[in-house]
């Protein structure tokens, strides 16, 4: 016969939601509609945390354009590099 538990506890869980397309003329009144919809919805502890235009998200820089840049600063520093290994190796041999 298997146990049950009578008055356990369940785990508490922290969500995290982007709600994009919202309309309104200021951050507060976004802030209020997303309030009473999610009230409205049944989230009776529920906050919001963050409002702000949809395009001012941070977005991820790009990385792989700069891969391929060739500068006269890292060419100087290549030659450098290279030359010195030379003369290091002929001091070597010498």
């Amino acid at each position: 016969m298997a146990k049950v538990r009578i008055g356990g506890q369940m785990p508490h869980y922290e969500a995290t939601v982007r709600v994009l397309d919202i309309v309104e003329p200021d951050t507060s009144a976004a802030r209020r509609i997303v309030e009473e919809q999610l009230r409205a919805a049944g989230f009776s502890r529920c906050q919001v945390v963050h409002v702000g235009i949809q395009g001012a998200a941070r977005r991820p820089r790009r990385v792989a354009e700069r891969v391929g840049e060739n500068t006269a600063g890292g060419n100087l520093f290549v030659a450098a590099v290279v030359a010195w290994g030379l003369w290091f190796l002929w001091l070597l041999a010498g």
